[in-house]
């Protein structure tokens, strides 16, 4: 995109209304009220006549839209239509010509790292799990981690592929494993998936997705284990309630089937979701609901009930930054209570998750130390609701 300095200076709107590159404003006014008379459209019954000047109109009135503007005249005069059609636009108006060059360069390196990103999207969480009343005990305050990154890149028009890989170890335990997923755009209306894994949950599969109306939707997927040979069959159907809210219905057939109802809805103001899930070992429902109280701060509540599941979750979050977002979080379930700190930044999250109690709080063992930690905790959550 960079121009040359030898090389001839961008002259073809200024062509157009017959002016040289040092026309004054004035001048460029005068040229385009002239030209623009003669190009008028109305001035001519032939449709030939008129198709050719309809044309040369537009493109005088473009020109002109252009060079009577002062920073579109300075892009363009630096780096021609490419500069223009990039997006590029100067912000505070700007008197040297280096310091305009400079932010016209600093804008074109944005753009490049976003066309990029827009064919290159990672993102990954890392996960930190940390238990208080065993580090007073004496033992390790890291019970254990957990990482999974995925890098998805528009491969052309119609395909994606997106690779993900995951690791966690709790303990002296630990695991992995990794997803290759190629996605094809058959049509605007349906879409074809081809799944990969190995590691704890080795599979295939291959699903497929189809617009049924402007407010429906359909997905169906079939996927085999590398480990056991099972198959599992998933249908799943999505519509459109309003504007601002859909619902679903997934259904799975295999070695555990079960039959999941969803509910989403989202707008400017509230985010919330809810699912109910029944399955011939296991059941469950979750919900949760956020609200923005400004453009930079939310409040969230959220909680999970089932057959190996009892927790409620409430805190808040704060964006810091452009990319950046503090989230602060207090739980509360079989697993005990906890703090959790999660920052997300552009994709990327860290969660900390900080256990203050053990389970047997959850089952009313009470001792010293828990009234202690319990008052504690309600000391905490005071001073954050104020």
């Amino acid at each position: 995109m960079e121009q040359s300095d030898d090389g001839p200076p961008n002259r073809e709107l200024y062509a157009l209304l017959h002016l040289s590159p040092d026309a004054t404003d004035e001048e460029i006014r005068r040229a385009y009220r002239q030209w623009a008379q003669v190009y008028h459209p109305d001035k001519y019954q032939s449709p030939e006549m008129k198709e050719v000047a309809t044309q040369n109109f537009q493109r005088i009135r473009e020109a002109y839209e252009i060079l009577s503007d002062e920073h579109k005249r300075q892009i363009y005069d630096i780096y021609g239509m490419e500069g223009l059609t990039s997006g590029l636009e100067l912000g505070p108006k700007l008197s040297k010509a280096d310091e305009i060059k400079e932010e016209i360069e600093r804008l074109l390196r944005r753009k490049k790292e976003e066309k990029v990103t827009a064919h290159l999207r990672p993102s990954g969480t890392i996960v930190a799990n940390l238990s208080l009343p065993e580090f007073l005990e004496g033992e390790s305050i890291v019970k254990g981690m957990g990482m999974s990154s995925q890098l998805q890149s528009q491969l052309s028009k119609r395909n994606v592929l997106a690779i993900g890989g995951n690791m966690a170890v709790n303990g002296n335990v630990g695991g992995g494993g990794a997803t290759a997923v190629l996605k094809h755009q058959v049509s605007p209306f349906s879409s074809i998936e081809f799944i990969g894994a190995v590691g704890l949950q080795a599979l295939i599969e291959v699903r497929s997705s189809r617009q049924l109306s402007a407010h429906s939707t359909a997905t169906m997927g079939l996927a085999m284990s590398l480990r056991d040979g099972s198959i599992n069959l998933t249908n799943a159907w999505t519509r459109q309630l309003s504007e601002t809210s859909n619902g679903n219905i997934q259904l799975l057939l295999g070695a555990e089937p079960s039959i999941a109802v969803g509910w989403q809805k989202k707008d400017a103001k509230v985010s919330a979701s809810g699912e109910v899930k029944f399955g011939t070992s296991s059941f469950g429902a979750s919900g949760q609901y956020t609200r923005r109280f400004s453009s930079k701060s939310h409040g969230r509540i959220a909680g999970k009930v089932g057959s190996h599941a009892l927790e409620i979750e409430i805190g808040g979050g704060r964006k810091i930054s452009e990319f950046s977002t503090v989230r602060m979080l207090y739980s509360v379930g079989i697993q005990g209570i906890f703090w959790k700190f999660e920052l997300h930044r552009d994709g990327q999250k860290l969660i900390v998750p900080v256990r203050f109690l053990l389970r047997s709080f959850i089952w009313f063992n009470y001792d010293v130390d828990t009234v202690l930690m319990l008052a504690i905790v309600k000391v905490i959550l005071y001073f954050v609701s104020v």
